[in-house]
């Protein structure tokens, strides 16, 4: 019986950590080829969106990760490129994946009233031509 009991304990061990590295692996490597940029959603008075100015390049890929930090809730929209989080409840995190087909300064904002301040809770994402792009004459 004691064998069985061990093995049974190192099958529960190995499964455990297991689960643990098998997460790891696949956080890290779900965002490869992409450029991971994580953007914190804060009351104006408190400190307005972090970062509140996204630089990215035409044609590459990027996943926004939008946290909540909050004890309110907080929308997202970047018009411009049809995006849209219609509430992010405080502690939550929504992701976001796209690529800017377009160079130019596009706002963004919060969509959900968050406080007195909400109007003035603005970015904006600034997307340039990439350097292969631009030195190329596209």
């Amino acid at each position: 019986m004691r064998r069985q009991e061990a093995f049974a304990v190192v099958l529960a061990v190995l499964a455990t950590v297991g689960t643990v590295v098998a997460a790891l692996w696949y956080d890290r490597h779900r965002d490869a080829g992409r450029e991971v940029i994580e953007i914190l959603a804060i009351q104006p008075k408190n400190g307005n969106w972090q970062p509140s100015e996204i630089r990215l390049e035409r044609g590459r890929p990027v996943r926004l990760k939008i946290r909540n930090v909050e004890t309110v809730s907080h929308g997202f929209a970047l018009p411009d490129f049809g995006i849209g989080v219609a509430e992010i409840k405080p502690g939550e995190v929504h992701v976001v994946d796209f690529t800017p087909d377009r160079a130019g300064v596009f706002p963004f904002y919060c969509t959900v009233w968050c406080s007195p301040e909400h109007m003035a809770m603005a970015g904006r994402v600034i997307v340039t031509e990439s350097v292969a792009r631009a030195s190329s004459g596209r």
